[in-house]
């Protein structure tokens, strides 16, 4: 008595199966009786009711509250400014590495986003190369109004601060201080 392998069995009952389930209608291109000339093509905008003002979010203990969009950002002279500003004066904050730890973070903690307060935490101001800003800031980034990028003078070389906004009211934050290249 010949034995067939159970591989073989196992792939002519697939097969089986297969073929049991494709209907006779099931040809390529053919549409499905669901998906009609007639239906539309997008949904009717009239079945949805329009959007609130904000965003209705909920918090840790089920109360809901609304997030209100800001206002949109713009580049004018005065935003320019306070990019310019903000820039330079968290460099100055970074670049004292004689300070205490506390003191440091205490100065320069205020100035950075969320992110960035996680990411300078740890920072031993002992090991910031820099000590002193020794010029103006320059924006040479401004292709958005929530976005800047500020080359600032220093006496180790030119940092590039980047400084960012939430909307048109919210201040600009640091994100990121990316030190010349060669200093560590």
């Amino acid at each position: 008595m010949r034995r067939t392998p159970i591989v073989g069995v196992a792939a002519v009952a697939m097969a089986v199966v297969l073929a049991g389930c494709a209907s006779q209608d099931d040809t390529p291109g053919t549409p499905s009786p669901a998906t009609s000339s007639s239906s539309p093509a997008f949904p009717d905008p009239s079945q949805f009711s329009t959007p609130s003002s904000g965003v209705v979010a909920e918090d840790d203990e089920g109360s809901e509250y609304t997030i209100s969009p800001g206002p949109v950002p713009e580049w004018d002279d005065a935003s320019q400014r306070a990019a310019l500003d903000a820039a330079t004066a968290a460099m100055r904050a970074f670049a004292q590495p004689d300070l205490d730890y506390d003191t440091w973070w205490s100065k320069l903690s205020p100035l950075l986003t969320q992110q960035a307060q996680q990411d300078y935490a740890y920072v031993v101001p002992a090991n910031i190369p820099v000590r002193e800003v020794t010029g103006n800031g320059e924006l040479v980034d401004k292709e958005s109004a929530f976005v800047g990028h500020v080359e600032v003078p220093t006496d180790v070389g030119t940092y590039t601060v980047i400084v960012i906004r939430a909307d048109g009211a919210s201040p600009w934050l640091v994100s990121r201080f990316t030190p010349p290249e060669g200093v560590h």
